[in-house]
């Protein structure tokens, strides 16, 4: 029997993760970056990082906060998007150093909402990091990986209609912490997508959006929670003063400038559509034009530097058989129930896979 305990590409990307720490390491502002997020702690028990998906830049300073003792020990619990919360015992039988079968790992990520960015290989590499924490025995407690996502079973949902019944994600994030955490009075690490960590959205969104999970928390539990948002190039780092990567800013200490400047420096994209380039399918990413001011979106700012690089997986993983018709029937009823079409993604993942032409 396959049991997960590091194939070689966990191995080969918490390679390249430590290879990046170390870099960052030598470039240290006067006070570390690590050490004033785990500062933060003083006054809140929950830090939301918003996430890059499949960033190798975060993912690698991710490794370093998990191994420096200042920030993972003050942490009970990691709340992570990037997993299905039906499968919570076979996350945390792993994390706490159990052998797991390799599928029932990968079906955490796997049995999302999200069809691709999970089986990038940072995110294995990232369970991987919270089960070497204990093993280990970095802090006097064990730190546990909550599974943030809402609990799906895909064998029962078959249509727009079952899938819709269980999928208000940031709604199930922000009780999840609730529960597994605030309730618990643990301290808790977030790790969700840039979009579920604003306090504020742009005025386009109108006042009938959805709240974020930052909304939902900021609200029921006003002063708990600090959301910390990525800067994602050194011009912008240069416009806002941060100085040298790594650095982590906090918006509401000193003057406040840079509460003050604009959130569109370092917006993720608003709106994404799939448009064919070069013969490959792509999310054209478009950016709000009316973010409010820093200080209403977020608490901090993290500069990790200026590596625009992505960790994708290989495109053979789609090639099984069994996995490959499944994800054509949940990308069905995914596109039946919010408009999304992830089906040319596949089909030209496939294509790669298979070393065929891209369509003209």
């Amino acid at each position: 029997m396959l049991l997960f305990r590091s194939t070689p590409g966990v191995r080969a990307t918490l390679a390249a993760i430590a290879l990046a720490g170390a870099h960052a390491d030598a470039a240290q502002p006067p006070v570390p970056a690590i050490e004033a997020l785990a500062r933060q702690f003083d006054r809140h028990p929950l830090l939301l990082f918003g996430e890059v998906h499949r960033s190798a830049e975060q993912h690698a300073f991710f490794a370093e906060l998990m191994r420096d003792p200042r920030f993972i020990c003050r942490v009970d619990d990691i709340v992570v998007e990037f997993g299905n919360a039906r499968l919570q015992a076979v996350v945390d039988a792993y994390v706490a150093g159990d052998d797991i079968d390799e599928a029932r790992l990968q079906a955490a990520w796997r049995e999302t909402a999200v069809p691709f960015a999970w089986n990038s290989p940072v995110y294995a590499a990232f369970y991987a990091a919270a089960r070497d924490v204990n093993l280990n025995h970095r802090c006097a407690h064990p730190v546990r990986v909550v599974l943030g996502d809402p609990p799906l079973d895909w064998s029962r949902i078959d249509s727009a209609r079952t899938l819709s019944a269980s999928a208000d994600r940031d709604g199930w994030f922000a009780a999840t912490i609730e529960r597994e955490v605030l309730a618990k009075r643990h301290t808790g690490w977030l790790v969700a997508g840039q979009l579920h960590a604003v306090r504020a959205q742009p005025a386009s969104a109108g006042d009938d959006a959805d709240a974020t999970v930052a909304q939902l928390i900021g609200r029921r539990h006003p002063g708990l929670l600090a959301s910390v948002a990525p800067v994602p190039s050194a011009a912008a780092a240069a416009r806002l003063g941060l100085g040298a990567a790594p650095v982590f800013a906090d918006v509401h200490a000193g003057d406040d400038a840079l509460a003050r400047a604009d959130f569109g420096l370092v917006a993720p994209g608003w709106k994404a559509e799939l448009v064919q380039r070069d013969g490959h399918p792509v999310w054209d990413v478009r950016a709000a034009p009316d973010w409010p001011a820093i200080g209403a979106v977020t608490d901090g700012l993290l500069y990790l530097g200026d590596d625009p690089a992505y960790a994708f997986p290989s495109p053979t993983v789609y090639l099984d058989p069994y996995y490959q018709r499944e994800l054509r029937r949940r990308i069905t009823i995914i596109q039946a129930w919010n408009g999304q079409d992830f089906m040319p993604v596949l089909d030209d993942l496939l294509r790669t896979a298979r070393n065929d032409p891209p369509m003209p």
